[in-house]
Order: C-alpha cells, then sequence, then structure tokens
C-alpha cells in the first residue's frame, strides 16, 4: 500500500518534465528546419532525439497514454503557432483546420508508442521491446508527417518533393535511428533505476517505484 501512493503524483510530475524536454527538443528541431534546410528533414536528424525522450517517458511511467500526453503541451502551442505562421502571415495552409492537423501529429505519433509498448510480445526481450517501440513512433510520425504535407497546403508540392528526396536512404536511416533511440531509452532507464535502487538498499529502505 505504501508503494503504490507515489504513482500519480510521479506520473503528473513525469508528463511535465517529459512534456516540456520534448518541447526543447522540437523548438530546436523547428529552428533547424527555418534556419538551415527549410524544409521538414528535421524529421531525419532529430528523429533519434525525439524518439529517446518519448520511449524512455513511455518506458519510465509504464502508463498507457504517456506517448500521447507528453505530447499535448507542443501541440497546443505548435497548432497556433502554426495557423500563425502559415495561414495569418504566410498564407500557405488551405484553412485553419490544417494548422490543426499538424498538432495532432505529434499525440497520434506518442499514441503509436503506447501502442506498441502495451501490445509487443513480453517474450521479446526489454531491450527489444523498447527498440520495437522507437522503430513504431518513427515510422508512424514519418506517416503522420506525409499526411500532414499532403493534405494541408494549397501548394503541397515542394513540401513533398523536399520531405521525399532520397527516400531510398532516408526512410531506413529514420527506422534505424529509431529503434537505436528506443535501445538508448531502456539503457539510460535502466542504468538510471540501478543508481537509485542502490541507494535506498544501503539505507534499509524499500526501492522506489520504477514504473
Amino acid at each position: 500500500m505504501h508503494n503504490a501512493e507515489p504513482r500519480r503524483p510521479l506520473t503528473l510530475r513525469a508528463v511535465l518534465a517529459y512534456g516540456s524536454l520534448l518541447f526543447g527538443v522540437l523548438s530546436v528541431a523547428n529552428a533547424f528546419e527555418l534556419v538551415v534546410t527549410r524544409g521538414v528533414c528535421w524529421v531525419y536528424v532529430f528523429g533519434f532525439f525525439i524518439t529517446v525522450v518519448v520511449v524512455h517517458g513511455v518506458l519510465r511511467t509504464g502508463r498507457f497514454g504517456m506517448g500521447i500526453a507528453m505530447f499535448v503541451f507542443y501541440a497546443t502551442v505548435g497548432t497556433f503557432m502554426e495557423y500563425w505562421m502559415d495561414y495569418v502571415v504566410t498564407p500557405a495552409l488551405i484553412a485553419p483546420w490544417a494548422a490543426v492537423v499538424w498538432g495532432l501529429a505529434g499525440p497520434f505519433a506518442g499514441l503509436s508508442a503506447d501502442l506498441a509498448h502495451r501490445f509487443l510480445p513480453r517474450t521479446l526481450a526489454e531491450g527489444g521491446r523498447a527498440a520495437a517501440t522507437g522503430v513504431a513512433f518513427v515510422g508512424a510520425l514519418f506517416v503522420l508527417v506525409l499526411l500532414a504535407l499532403s493534405v494541408s497546403y494549397l501548394d503541397p508540392a515542394p513540401g513533398l518533393a523536399h520531405y521525399l528526396n532520397g527516400i531510398g536512404f532516408t526512410l531506413p536511416w529514420l527506422l534505424v535511428t529509431g529503434g537505436f533511440a528506443g535501445y538508448v531509452a531502456h539503457a539510460l532507464r535502466r542504468a538510471a533505476g540501478g543508481a537509485r535502487a542502490e541507494g535506498p538498499a544501503h539505507a534499509g529502505a524499500s526501492p522506489p517505484y520504477q514504473g
């Protein structure tokens, strides 16, 4: 009973912490897009870092819905920014709802991580499940960004051409880095969990909840 109490506050703190971290990574990725590539290559360049945060958050809490929840803050701010920049300032979007399509891409990609973590066979090693969760996440992210590019703009051709350029290399690269990122998230969680468990063990206390 005593160990079960912290579960809710821990998850709430985790949503805020991982959501803020994800917001930071995605903000840097979008700045990279605006300043360096002028296109959505950020998916391929920053996919690894985004996946580490998402999979680590899902593994750390062990709660279904964490993948969605950590995107909520960014999706809310990002939808408004997309609407303002690409509909009001530079009329590129088909309609205001197109900004919502972009905003929902993150939570739906997060849902793919939740589903993979929930339904992948438990017979898989933990590291393998984490890697497969990473692949599922980046695969969903790729498809969702492709969908948003296809339906959101008055002239989708330039964005699609940029996104799909070199797809024979960039998509396999994204999937491999997604799997590696998932495994890295698993290794980081394991290392942190082992370090936390060591202290209380020496003090005679119970180890903290590990999700």
